[in-house]
């Protein structure tokens, strides 16, 4: 065991970082057991991987910060991760990214596109979503329910042109051969993007087209009321898939009570929108009501700001956290923003702190 490896490491969570000499991060994790998992790395044979055993030949120091429970401990070593960029942390850095559904209204035919880094400018954006895999299913019914174009690049429409076989099965409207106008067309694509961000919308544009079908078929128009039954079972299909991106956790605001480290202390998180505030301190002795309703006041001021969409840096703790929600918030306490008023929160807080033992 290295003399540099600190003797009095708790078996607590926590927070651990390897350094370098001058203090450069090498590596930072997070343990249920600070010390079984610090002095691990030199237990039995040895690093299991080069890639260890490289980090901790340079390795000459490790700093570390007890918890009082594992969330605040993986809260705490991604924000590490994102500040100090230790080059010996790759998974973390690349969760940072995610999957977002881009329209670019700067195009004037724009299409559905899922993207790893969205653009700024005119581009509409619908994420971040954990994977690639389900963002691109919806895309593809999208395309097909709402008729739009799936094809690269820019639409320079041409009447002499041939069309694809999506046009002539009817899943696109064909803006490549003027078959559709550029406001038509547009509007195809806002209705789209309504169905993505407003679930009531794709309720009543079922039912429109329903009545539509069944008044072609009371008038002996077939082949329409086929044609709107097919639009009709693809919205159904999309319906299906919605559950593949929705996000209940990040839709609504929550106030999150931990165990401190310390006896006598709190810690609380707030979540607003899928946006983690900054953790507070309580201690129930002296300030437990004052910083509850600063901490409330926060959240408030924070929703009425937040934009629609996650950033980049902002995803891994909103996934954190989420993930914690729905695996039942093990050890914390929750209370739903949306429901209780800040006097009840901080009520209910004073009432049933969480203290560690």
């Amino acid at each position: 065991m290295p003399d540099w490896v600190p003797a009095g490491l708790p078996a607590a969570p926590g927070v651990y970082q390897f350094e370098a000499d001058g203090g450069t991060a090498l590596y930072v994790g997070k343990s249920v057991n600070l010390r079984r998992r610090v002095r691990g790395y030199f237990y039995g044979s040895g690093p299991r991987s080069e890639r260890t055993a490289e980090m901790l030949a340079l390795a000459r120091r490790v700093e570390w910060r007890a918890t009082g429970s594992d969330l605040e401990a993986r809260l705490d070593e991604a924000r590490r991760i994102v500040a100090t960029r230790p080059v010996y942390n790759r998974a973390l850095r690349n969760r940072a990214r995610g999957w977002y559904l881009e329209i670019d209204w700067r195009d004037p035919f724009p299409r559905l596109r899922v993207v790893r880094a969205p653009r700024g400018g005119g581009a509409r954006r619908f994420g971040p979503y954990r994977g690639r895999k389900a963002p691109e299913r919806i895309a593809r019914l999208l395309e097909h329910a709402f008729r739009l174009r799936s094809c690269g690049g820019r639409v320079i429409p041409d009447p002499a042109a041939s069309p694809c076989l999506a046009h002539g099965v009817g899943l696109c409207t064909a803006p490549c051969i003027g078959a559709v106008g550029l406001s038509a067309y547009r509007t195809q694509v806002e209705a789209a993007a309504r169905w993505l961000a407003d679930p009531r919308y794709a309720i009543d544009l079922r039912a429109s087209l329903a009545t539509a079908r069944d008044e072609a078929s009371g008038g002996l128009a077939f082949e329409r009321a086929g044609e709107l039954q097919r639009r009709i079972d693809r919205l159904d299909a999309l319906e299906e898939e919605r559950a593949t991106l929705e996000r209940p956790w990040v839709e609504r605001s929550w106030m999150i009570a931990l165990p401190h480290a310390r006896p006598g202390r709190s810690v609380l998180i707030a979540m607003v929108r899928g946006r983690v505030l900054p953790a507070r301190e309580v201690d129930w002795e002296e300030d437990d009501a004052e910083v509850i309703a600063d901490i409330c006041y926060a959240a408030r001021v924070a929703e009425l700001r937040a934009p629609s969409v996650l950033e980049p840096s902002e995803l891994v703790p909103s996934l954190i956290v989420s993930g914690w929600l729905m695996d039942g918030a093990p050890g914390g306490i929750v209370l739903d923003l949306d429901r209780f008023s800040d006097a009840e929160v901080v009520s209910r807080l004073a009432e049933a702190p969480p203290m560690r033992e």
